[in-house]
């Protein structure tokens, strides 16, 4: 590259000044992309906590039409799963195999799709899970049945995954059980009401999981998983996962909660209750 002065001359960059400038791009790029990345970070946990906003408005629209009563639960049944979409009774989730939709327990979409059509709000945009992402996952072992939106919808069968917990209308986190195993680890019951006293409805997925509970992904025992980002954590689908931790160390993460009245707050990890689930431990925020 050449240029020409006022005197007519010609003269071209050298070698080193062409090096100098591209070592200062590239210290200008790694100064700027972690600011970027963090960032773009903080823009998703804004986004995931707009998404459960929308789920709270659906759930009480929801209610506003059924005499204030939230709709039945759809997280859980029988085996005290926490982060269950939808869970049909014949499923038996530890063979990985599919059943149909029983009459006792419908898919979210049946009660709650006229509200919210866009299943896009019921994942964290830090997840790769997407309404037109292949479902079941390829990492299932299973052919794909058609998108997670489709099923949303229609229900049709197999599990659905879900990286919020939905704790409303349904024995929390199966607290009698809970209770049975430990009492000092306290009982969750979300709310079947809106006049409910108990407030916590949805929030990010935060659980120690003791044994490989979830066979949609490789799910690494003794780990604990997040929706959000956390120090050391690997990006492992559809959570961010810390394998072979202590669980009586817990990660630093922010976490979006909604409640009742509407309002979706963040809360420190540092401040969830702990509460017990079968093979998980799972951190509620305050929920009383």
């Amino acid at each position: 590259m050449t240029m020409t002065s006022v005197y007519g001359k010609r003269f071209g960059f050298t070698l080193i000044e062409l090096l100098v400038v591209i070592a200062i791009i590239a210290l200008l790029m790694a100064i700027v992309m972690p600011s970027l990345q963090l960032a773009k970070e903080k823009a998703k946990i804004v986004i995931c906590g707009s998404n459960m906003k929308q789920v709270v408005y659906g759930v009480m629209a929801y209610a506003n039409n059924n005499d204030g009563k939230l709709p039945p639960s759809v997280s859980m049944v029988r085996d005290g799963q926490n982060n269950r979409f939808h869970r049909p009774q014949e499923l038996n989730w530890y063979n990985n195999q599919v059943g149909p939709i029983s009459d006792s327990t419908q898919y979210v979409g049946y009660y709650l799709g006229s509200y919210l059509p866009d299943a896009g709000v019921f994942n964290c945009p830090a997840a790769p899970i997407k309404k037109d992402s292949e479902w079941p996952p390829q990492t299932s072992g299973r052919p794909s049945e058609g998108t997670y939106g489709e099923f949303y919808l229609e229900g049709s069968y197999t599990p659905l995954h879900c990286t919020y917990s939905l704790l409303w209308s349904y024995q929390g986190y199966n607290h009698s059980i809970s209770a049975a195993v430990d009492k000092s680890l306290g009982d969750f019951e979300g709310p079947s009401k809106i006049a409910s006293s108990n407030k916590l409805i949805i929030q990010d997925n935060l659980m120690y999981l003791t044994t490989n509970t979830n066979m949609l992904w490789p799910s690494p025992q003794n780990s604990w998983y997040s929706s959000h980002r956390f120090d050391g954590a690997d990006k492992a689908k559809p959570y961010f996962v810390l394998p072979q931790a202590k669980s009586d160390w817990r990660p630093n993460c922010k976490l979006n909660a909604g409640y009742l009245d509407g309002s979706v707050e963040r809360t420190n990890s540092e401040d969830t209750t702990e509460v017990k689930n079968f093979e998980a431990f799972n951190y509620l925020a305050d929920f009383r």
